[in-house]
């Protein structure tokens, strides 16, 4: 009979284990911890009404009404109707929902960020000295940096290197200027000369860009640099490519300072090399001409 007696209380303490799930799934979609206790008890005894739930979890009176309305509220209870407000559990599935919602809004939360932030870095750094810097890698890397260029929607001094085509060819930088000209912003640029060089100044014109070559060997680093507003990016086309965005006015303005100068010296320095000169009056003779012969 004892033997009984303890395998029964040993069946009823497993029995009870196991129908009381931890709170840890619930909190995870989203409910507190006093909300997640409040569920399981309306699982555990079928109905309760606010002040039986406080009861059953240990909270005050008031909380329980509070749960209640709030597990309706999220779909996880419904109110019975009667002269005593009881409320009863819902299906358990109706968490994956709760749970989706959840990721919406946090998702809609991080885009919001990531649009609002380049504001909130510009006023950071209106009342900070040290210059901001974001490191970036890859593609993606690239891309945020142009992204930044057409977010700021400030002239861009551009020295531009030949290495970049080796990573993604033509199409990142073409799209790059579809978006700088929907904005209207204009470039101020020193490109190296090279044979599939653009040399058709009225194409240059369309494209918002005062450019000046220069020859392939003054300036073959794989790095290109883009100068705007109060920042500077560096785009280094290495082994792998790797990029920087420095944010502070005075550095940028140095930067535009040595943009200028480095244009003056590379003007002489093109200047020099009379067959570039020859093939370039010839280019653009043969553009002229044939815009002449269009019209």
């Amino acid at each position: 009979m004892q033997q009984s007696l303890l395998l029964y209380q040993y069946m009823d303490s497993e029995q009870a284990t196991q129908t009381i799930p931890d709170t840890a799934i619930l909190r995870k979609a989203g409910l507190t911890e006093s909300q997640a206790k409040g569920y399981l008890a309306l699982i555990e005894h079928g109905s309760l009404t606010p002040v039986e739930l406080a009861e059953k979890t240990g909270e005050s009176r008031t909380n329980g009404y509070q749960i209640c309305e709030k597990l309706e509220k999220l779909g996880l209870a419904t109110k019975n109707s009667g002269a005593k407000a009881a409320y009863s559990p819902a299906h358990p599935s109706a968490l994956e929902t709760i749970a989706e919602r959840r990721r919406k809004v946090v998702q809609k939360n991080e885009q919001e960020v990531k649009n609002n932030i380049n504001s909130l870095i510009d006023f950071y750094y209106e009342h900070a000295e040290m210059p901001g810097v974001r490191y970036l890698e890859g593609e993606d890397g690239q891309k945020k940096i142009y992204d930044d260029i057409l977010a700021q929607k400030q002239p861009l001094y551009l020295v531009r290197t030949p290495h970049e085509r080796k990573f993604f060819g033509k199409q990142p930088v073409k799209d790059f200027i579809a978006g700088r000209k929907n904005l209207q912003i204009h470039v101020n640029g020193i490109t190296p000369f090279m044979d599939d060089s653009n040399t058709d100044p009225k194409k240059d014109a369309l494209n918002l860009l005062d450019r000046q070559f220069v020859p392939l060997e003054c300036y073959d680093a794989p790095v290109e640099i883009d100068i705007y507003g109060s920042r500077v990016g560096f785009i280094a086309y290495g082994d792998s490519l790797a990029g920087v965005i420095i944010d502070n006015p005075h550095i940028a303005d140095a930067m535009r300072q040595l943009f200028m100068l480095a244009r003056t010296g590379a003007t002489h320095e093109f200047k020099q090399r009379a067959d570039l000169v020859e093939r370039l009056d010839y280019a653009r003779q043969q553009h002229a001409a044939a815009q002449a012969h269009t019209e």
